[in-house]
């Protein structure tokens, strides 16, 4: 039985050790900056934008900028007609913000009220695909809905590297365009599209975001699992 004591002891401790060591290992490489650089004087700056509501990022660039390769379609252009649920015009959008994410979560948790614990263990074990949030938004600094804002003045190659990273996010069809899912979005603005890779403990919706930032040369801490890295500034 004192074997069975310790045993069962010693299994409960190291349950307990692995949320601390996850979060340490958060906390101590979100603060360590990733090798980044500063916008080449010479080039034009754009303003991109990184959107918090505390627990999840999304990432803002210009509706009308090149969506991932120099000469090639708008953000508009590519994303199509059918981008949100609203009929053209009716939305005053001149940013589009992206967000990565386990499907099957974020399709079942429209309200706090809808998260269900079977849900976020079977995204934490990656056991779903992954989905891309895609919102129509005005310009974040001009828009106090947001709870949390940080502005990024990139330059032009910081800029092509960070929207290339975006668009590889999306799984495409035959025609080389995002394949939206049926299913509704959280308002008019916005909509779901199939995208590549799994959600796990390691690559969160945050670390997706974080990745993105380091392909740019672009501040963020060496591992993302939660916001601070990202809004800290890296």
């Amino acid at each position: 039985m004192r074997f069975i004591r310790r045993a069962l002891l010693s299994l409960c401790l190291g349950v307990l050790a692995l949320p601390l060591a996850y979060g340490a290992a958060a906390l101590a490489l979100g603060l360590l900056p990733a090798p980044h650089r500063e916008a080449l004087p010479e080039q034009p700056r754009i303003p991109v934008y990184l959107i918090s509501n505390g627990w999840h990022v999304w990432l803002a660039l210009p509706l009308d900028q090149q969506a991932g390769q120099p000469g090639g379609q708008t953000w508009r252009e590519w994303l199509g007609q059918d981008a949100t649920a609203a009929p053209p015009g009716e939305i005053q959008a001149s940013y589009v913000a992206f967000g990565w994410g386990d499907r099957d979560f974020y399709l079942a948790t429209r309200r706090p009220a809808d998260l269900r614990p079977d849900l976020a263990i079977a995204a934490l074990l990656g056991r779903g695909p992954a989905a891309m949030h895609v919102m129509h938004i005005p310009q974040p600094d001009a828009d106090s809905r947001h709870s949390r804002i940080r502005r990024l003045d990139v330059d032009t190659l910081q800029y092509h590297a960070l929207a290339a990273y975006i668009r590889e996010g999306f799984e495409t069809g035959p025609d080389g365009t995002p394949r939206r899912i049926a299913e509704a979005g959280f308002a008019r603005n916005d909509a779901f599209y199939e995208a590549v890779g799994r959600y796990s403990p390691i690559r969160t919706c945050n670390e997706w975001i974080g990745a993105g930032l380091r392909a740019a040369s672009l501040p963020a801490g060496r591992w993302n699992p939660f916001p601070f890295g990202l809004m800290g500034g890296g």
